[in-house]
């Protein structure tokens, strides 16, 4: 990842019960994200247990095409999803400016 590279990683937590579901629901949102203006790749893992970890990566080519996703409905569904976590999530956003937490989605949703 270079030096300008834009990155959103999210993990989470989600009763074993409710994985399918949300990882299917996350397959669906990849595909609209691969589609976006920008968009330089995403991912999906998971690491299955009783609770089950997820995460997901978006890389943006700029900074510009992350705040335009942040402020999307696809963004909010991805929002709807990490609200089910069993715990609060650990949300990053690796900018060219430094690392940010879930703070900079807020900011960035406000204007």
């Amino acid at each position: 990842m270079g030096s300008d590279s834009v990155r959103m990683t999210v993990q989470w937590r989600v009763p074993a019960g409710e994985a399918p579901s949300i990882t299917a629901t996350l397959q669906a949102l990849m595909l609209q994200t691969r589609a976006a203006p920008g968009c330089a790749g995403c991912s999906l893992s998971t690491e299955m247990g009783a609770v089950v970890v997820i995460e997901y990566v978006e890389n943006w080519t700029s900074e510009t095409d992350l705040r335009r996703q942040l402020r999307s409905h696809r963004f909010s569904a991805l929002a709807e999803l990490i609200e089910r976590a069993t715990e609060n999530p650990v949300v990053e956003f690796t900018l060219p400016s430094g690392r940010r937490g879930l703070d900079y989605a807020e900011e960035v949703r406000q204007f």
